[in-house]
């Protein structure tokens, strides 16, 4: 998981009715809390197959693609020390390569794991200057006020900006909460782009009066 400030009044909280579900493991919390906390997040399970493909044979291999949201104050090198250390004492196990034959007769539990690169989070308050200038200028571009969350739920590097700069940071997302991201028939709405477009001319021309202006 990672940092973000203010939203802009095309972001909308669904309930989990439109997402087709009759109930979230959430106990159907508010979306809002709920990105305010770390995530397991399971991609994609592989082992066997099925329909048409099925075959009358015991798959070897079992694999799972999952990756991890986290908050500030976690490091991807310390929930990764937590995992594995649940796995081994679940009785696995763990390799980081292909195991050999000596490997696979010495133990009935195997577990792979590959981890790829990831980043810390990052948050900026609410109530600095600056987030309070971004709300006040996103808000009168808007013509009402906008919504404002501490965090979101998306993965953006930018801690590299905030170790250079020692600035806060700001992000200002205007797509549609449908959008369907990063899955089939991603979208864009053209009204969000067209009042992105103003809320952006916005930010870039009233934002330093705003952030001098703001106690």
């Amino acid at each position: 998981m990672t940092k973000s400030s203010a939203g802009s009044a095309l972001l909308t909280i669904t309930d989990v009715s439109e997402l087709g579900l009759a109930a979230s493991e959430a106990g159907n919390a508010r979306l809002a809390e709920r990105i305010l906390l770390p995530a397991l997040n399971v991609r994609g399970l592989e082992a066997g197959r099925v329909g048409a493909a099925a075959a009358n044979a015991i798959p070897t291999v079992a694999r799972a693609s999952i990756d991890f949201r986290l908050v500030p104050d976690q490091t991807p090198e310390e929930v990764r020390r937590l995992v594995e250390q649940h796995f081994v004492g679940l009785g696995w196990h763990l390799l980081h390569e292909e195991p050999d034959l000596a490997t696979r007769l010495a133990h009935p539990k195997l577990l792979r794991l590959d981890w790829e690169g990831g980043y810390r989070a990052v948050r900026t308050p609410l109530d600095l200057p600056l987030s309070r200038a971004v709300l006040a200028v996103a808000s009168h571009a808007a013509g009402e006020k906008v919504l404002a969350v501490p965090m979101l739920g998306g993965s953006l590097p930018l801690y590299h900006f905030e170790d250079v700069l020692h600035a806060p940071l700001v992000i200002v997302p205007i797509v549609n909460h449908d959008n369907n991201q990063h899955a089939a028939n991603e979208n864009l709405r053209l009204a969000n782009l067209w009042q992105g477009i103003d809320l952006f001319a916005a930010l870039l021309a009233e934002l330093g009066g705003a952030w001098e202006g703001s106690p």
